[in-house]
């Protein structure tokens, strides 16, 4: 168990209190952990890198972490009725359909297909707006950043695609 690993760890367990205060409306406790649990996302990173522990544990943990974290999430905002069903269920289908294809690579190919930048840049924007969702009164602005949240959804999953299938096909030649 490196340090980095033990951080995404730390975001996996996070992410279930972070629902439990969620679900029981106490949104400044959950709003605390979800700043802490952005610093390990952070940090695991920087970390692995910086100390050269990367691992193939670690490129599996992280974006397991990550995704059951915004799982979390959005169950915990459709269950008290934040967001709309359509939208948790395009933020649901996404992150399953890119789990996925990476278990699918893993398991055919014994190769952990590694995050991109899509996958950062999409997960920090749709974590960011979820996060102003918690404190939006004003139904016009939600109704536009749950169409964004679509939006960004079947956008990073058609790019993801894309990345995927130039992976399997160079796995698939080797």
């Amino acid at each position: 168990m490196t340090i980095p690993n033990i951080l995404s760890l730390t975001r996996l367990i996070l992410g279930f209190v972070i629902g439990f205060f969620l679900i029981s409306n106490q949104k400044t406790l959950a709003i605390i952990l979800i700043f802490i649990a952005w610093i390990t996302d952070l940090l695991d990173g920087f970390l692995a890198r910086k100390l050269n522990s990367i691992s193939e544990l670690g490129k599996i943990l992280d974006p397991i972490a990550d995704k059951i974290l915004i799982l979390i999430i959005v169950i915990s905002l459709l269950i008290n009725k934040t967001i709309s069903p359509v939208t948790g269920m395009f933020v649901v289908f996404r992150d399953l359909i890119i789990l996925s294809a990476g278990f699918f690579a893993a398991k055919k190919f014994n190769f952990v297909i590694p995050s991109n930048i899509i996958g950062k840049i999409s997960a920090f924007l749709i974590g960011t707006i979820l996060f102003v969702l918690l404190f939006s009164p004003n139904l016009k602005l939600k109704y536009f950043l749950e169409i964004l949240i679509c939006i960004i959804s079947v956008v990073s999953l058609f790019l993801y695609s894309f990345y995927y299938f130039n992976w399997w096909k160079r796995l698939k030649s080797s």
